[in-house]
């Protein structure tokens, strides 16, 4: 049996009998915790977490990781919420514009509504703040417990049902998919009505917490009804070297329109695994807009389900590897039906001895007919041991489709610098202002004008820490 390693922690390893203890727990504790995944579900995620093989390619020359041998174990998982006086949102916000001089504009942007996790644990409000339109942000635990309302059979009802069933579908084909279901501690819920426009984010912080190597296993579930928008901003911060396993899974009714920005900062010891998965129903658009900006190890996976007439998908991301930071990020547009529309922009870089690698998919099954999708990834080497891998791939068996995609990987134009120098800007500031630029394509399609300039001044920051920028 895990030991315990303090009041209301286990001491974390991925194996079946940290899940019992897990599961003890969370029986234990009630509403109090922050669990969301019934003990069947859990069960059948670690089974297929022990069954599936480890994604992608085995390490070698410069990719330096092995998934089969990751050590899981020295993290602690806890499942609770604490009570807080104030709004946890404002509080971070004030903190984070005096940390930071206010140069994170989004933090400082006005909210729908937003959630906040110091680690695992829920940082409840005293008075939550109230959502407009009858829509619901919570912790998922909570937001479970309100969708109970939903009438058998109703739209929402069956959206939600298609929630679980993503996030199932994926811990049977995703090891690290597999191992954030059995272990889920802690997410979010956001749930949108038919027709109700949200003019402001809703953002969902994940800041882990300085004091505690934390295993954290974020499940995140969002459904709008036919004709609602809605933008979902999710953050990771903090310097602690967590281990943050998670899922997000989204269902977009008729006409409804998502979009959905993942900011990571995550502290540079930290490890991150993420799956982001969407349904689009009829004529409706997921935005993806991703920036990994921070940990040691990422593996990112963004993918959108196109399974009805006239439905769009938008992915948009983004990395930048310093130091030794590896990240390997893959997406998937699947275009299950004909008439659908998907477009891929990647940018990333790397210095120092980053490491990178991406496998970009379009996949148009039979009878997709008219399906029109497009995927474009450049990368850009700063330095001589830097090195990323670019993979794009096209599946396709369907007649009358449009499908196209470009890969280049490279290194600062010559060109450019010597055209920024002919017009007397110094050779270190030509060679920010055309890296800053490379990023530009992708960070053009992130929602928001706070956005934007927020990605920005965190590749300013990058470039500024990075040491081995060689031009």
């Amino acid at each position: 049996m895990p030991s315990t390693t303090e009041a209301g922690a286990l001491a974390f390893a991925p194996t079946a009998p940290t899940l019992d203890a897990v599961l003890a727990q969370l029986e234990r504790d009630g509403d109090r915790a922050g669990g969301a995944v019934s003990p069947d579900r859990r069960r059948a995620a670690l089974t297929a977490f022990q069954r599936l093989p480890a994604p992608g390619t085995k390490p070698g020359r410069t990719w330096k990781h092995d998934y089969d041998k990751l050590d899981l174990s020295g993290f602690r998982w806890t499942s609770e919420r604490m009570r807080v006086a104030t709004t946890p949102l404002d509080a971070l916000t004030t903190a984070s514009a005096d940390e930071a001089g206010d140069d994170r504009p989004a933090l400082a942007t006005e909210t729908a509504a937003g959630i906040v996790h110091a680690g695992a644990t829920y940082l409840e409000p005293a008075a939550p703040a109230a959502v407009p339109n009858g829509a619901i942000v919570a912790s998922l635990s909570d937001g479970l417990r309100l969708a109970g309302r939903f009438a058998d059979g109703s739209d929402a009802a069956r959206a939600l049902a298609s929630v679980q069933g993503l996030v199932d579908e994926l811990a049977q084909a995703d090891r690290f998919a597999a191992l954030a279901t059995a272990f889920q501690n802690c997410g979010a819920f956001v749930y949108v009505p038919d027709g109700v426009v949200l003019d402001a984010p809703i953002q969902l912080v994940f800041a882990a917490n300085e004091a505690y190597d934390d295993a954290v296993f974020p499940q995140i579930a969002v459904v709008l009804g036919a004709g609602a928008r809605a933008t979902v901003i999710e953050r990771h911060l903090g310097e602690a070297d967590a281990l943050v396993c998670g899922v997000v899974a989204a269902h977009l009714g008729e006409g409804a329109a998502l979009d959905y920005v993942a900011v990571q900062q995550a502290g540079e010891n930290a490890r991150l695994f993420t799956t982001r998965d969407a349904i689009c129903g009829k004529d409706a658009t997921v935005r993806w807009h991703v920036a990994e900006l921070g940990a040691t190890l990422v593996r990112s996976v963004v993918d959108a389900k196109l399974s009805a007439p006239g439905a769009q998908a938008q992915i948009d991301a983004l990395f930048f590897n310093t130091g030794f930071q590896h990240v390997d990020l893959t997406t998937t547009t699947e275009h299950l039906v004909g008439d659908t529309t998907s477009s891929t922009v990647v940018r990333s870089a790397a210095t120092d001895r980053g490491q990178g690698r991406f496998f970009g998919n379009i996949t148009i099954r039979p009878r997709a007919h008219g399906s029109d999708a497009s995927l474009r990834d450049d990368a850009l080497l700063l330095s001589r041991r830097a090195h990323i891998d670019s993979v794009p791939a096209l599946e396709i068996a369907a007649n009358d489709v449009t499908a196209f995609h470009g890969a280049t990987v490279g290194s600062l134009d010559e060109d450019a610098l010597f055209y920024a120098g002919s017009r007397g800007i110094a050779r270190p500031d030509a060679v920010r202002m055309v890296a800053l630029a490379f990023f530009e394509p992708a960070i053009a399609r992130f929602p928001t004008d706070a956005l934007r300039d927020e990605v920005r001044t965190l590749l300013d920051r990058k470039i500024d820490d990075a040491t081995g920028i060689e031009a």
